[in-house]
């Protein structure tokens, strides 16, 4: 094959990669969880920028707030997601996993490691690290380049990580080790974030 042909294209093949595997991980999704895999995803995205904005994490979804905004109410209304006002600006909510959406996202990370394994069948140990090396090579080159919403990275004391940690780079994978203070619950002292 040539290297023109489409599917030795960097683009088409990521493409490929991606569409296959969210595929399988519906496959098993359907099964197991009572959520799609785009809710899996954004409650990954909540619990990785814990007290983001509903405008930022559609800028970095890169979706339609009004899409988004649908999304949301249908989670809460399952008892994934909470909003709370921000402490300084009342018209502004802060969105929140509850402990039900970390149990569920559990679930979804063990499906995906399924999932990466069949995916990665065929590489030695060498390989996949390097794969992930090379993967995460080209999305740095692709962020320095690619313009970022103007509030992407949420500060630090409201997600209760380190102020250089960047909030994409854990994407893949829910926390699970979150304390009170991280996930939203009936309980009313978890409702305002980790100072």
């Amino acid at each position: 094959m040539k290297m023109t042909d489409s599917a030795q294209r960097f683009g088409f093949l990521v493409a490929d990669v991606q569409r296959l595997y969210g595929r399988r991980f519906e496959q098993f999704a359907q099964r197991t969880l009572p959520m799609t895999r785009a809710q899996c995803r954004l409650l990954v995205y909540l619990a990785d920028n814990r007290g983001v904005s509903q405008t930022v994490l559609a800028d970095i979804l890169e979706v339609p707030p009004q899409s988004l905004a649908r999304s949301l109410e249908r989670m809460e209304e399952a008892g994934w997601v909470r909003r709370r006002p921000d402490a300084r600006d009342p018209r502004l909510n802060r969105l929140y996993v509850t402990r039900a959406a970390v149990e569920q996202l559990t679930v979804a990370r063990a499906l995906s490691d399924v999932v990466r394994n069949e995916a990665l069948s065929g590489l030695t140990a060498f390989e996949t690290v390097q794969l992930m090396q090379l993967l995460q090579k080209v999305r740095r080159n692709l962020s320095s380049v690619v313009p970022k919403p103007l509030d992407t990275v949420v500060p630090a004391a409201l997600r209760g990580l380190d102020a250089q940690d960047n909030p994409h780079d854990a994407a893949g994978d829910a926390r699970a080790d979150h304390s009170d203070g991280d996930i939203d619950d009936d309980n009313p002292a978890a409702d305002s974030p980790r100072a």
